[in-house]
């Protein structure tokens, strides 16, 4: 069995009187690729967000590699090889999209603020690895015709795409992607289906949360289910997709 990269043990989370999580386990392997489906208001999004240290959790602890990175600022949590994207793409729209996945290299750059400023020799040392680093992510990710158009120019398939180099700018190892089918249309979400099923052939751990069940049941190798907080069933896409809860909770009907 492969390596444990992340675990969550009884993770709750509380809003004033509101349990957005209610006592969740969860556990993501090597080189996995595992989605997180339920219903709006499930808690999907909040479970990503204590993840990455957006906020603590109420109660549970969440361990990466063996540490225990409950709590953890956002920026830390990053560094030690984690990187998120959004439901609501984040892209700097006056920036290029060279620019965009430049940005995504600065946990793992050692030039400050007084090398820019006075253009020293580690700064120059610096910009040339971000700068080849960026390009290569741009050719790895099929953007590098368009590295230097907007990143608002880009067709909306490619800008979810380009959030994607952005998050594997910064060299992590587990990658949470929240709702990257969002607002695509079919060909879209086909065309990321292969990208995705790509880069994780590249050696990226992927924790995603989905609600195309297609795209779920195409490219997941296993499958959380949670419903008011509650995490109600997991299992690989077929135990999933046959499990009376999670048909009656969620699926409606068994997805083909």
């Amino acid at each position: 069995m492969s390596e444990v990269l992340l675990k969550a043990e009884g993770i709750t989370q509380q809003f004033g009187g509101l349990t957005a999580l209610n006592n969740v386990d969860f556990e993501l392997r090597k080189n996995e690729i595992v989605g997180i489906i339920g219903p709006n208001g499930a808690g999907k999004t909040t479970f990503f967000n204590i993840i990455t240290g957006i906020y603590p959790p109420t109660a549970g602890t969440i361990n990466y590699k063996g540490n225990n990175i409950t709590g953890k600022k956002t920026y830390e949590i990053t560094s030690m090889g984690i990187s998120r994207t959004f439901q609501n793409i984040r892209l700097f729209d006056q920036m290029t999209v060279l620019e965009n996945v430049m940005v995504g290299t600065h946990t793992h750059t050692n030039s400050g603020f007084l090398d820019a400023v006075f253009k020293t020799p580690r700064h120059h040392k610096t910009e040339k690895y971000v700068k080849e680093k960026a390009i290569n992510l741009l050719e790895i990710t099929g953007l590098s015709e368009y590295r230097y158009h907007y990143s608002t120019s880009l067709p909306y398939g490619f800008q979810r795409r380009l959030e994607i180099a952005r998050a594997m700018a910064n060299s992590p190892e587990v990658l949470l992607f929240d709702e990257p089918a969002a607002g695509m249309n079919e060909n879209e979400t086909r065309n990321l289906a292969q990208f995705i099923t790509e880069i994780n052939a590249m050696g990226y751990t992927i924790l995603l949360i989905e609600h195309d069940m297609r795209l779920v049941m195409r490219i997941c190798h296993r499958i959380y289910v949670l419903d008011h907080g509650t995490l109600i069933f997991q299992g690989t896409p077929e135990e999933v997709k046959r499990d009376p809860k999670v048909i009656e909770a969620y699926l409606g009907q068994e997805v083909e």
